[in-house]
């Protein structure tokens, strides 16, 4: 089995189901380059592929379920 370890962000909706917009708008504010993506040299000045560790947002996603899921018990008190 060939199991992929980065994707592009037009291709993550298919590992995630989630919009390419989710992924855009966390750059910098929840992602972060060298942790959840890189981007790798180019000599193109205008375009700029973002590779995902795919790995990385995986665990992103899992803590978040974690965290809410512990705010909702705490919450219970």
């Amino acid at each position: 089995m060939n199991e992929q370890k980065f994707a592009q962000t037009k291709n993550l909706t298919k590992i995630f189901d989630l919009s390419p917009d989710f992924f855009q708008k966390r750059i910098n504010t929840e992602f972060y380059e060298g942790i959840h993506f890189f981007i790798p040299p180019t000599s193109s000045k205008t375009k700029k592929a973002v590779l995902w560790d795919i790995d990385a947002i995986d665990n992103w996603i899992k803590s978040k379920k974690t965290n809410n899921e512990l705010y909702e018990l705490l919450k219970r008190r």
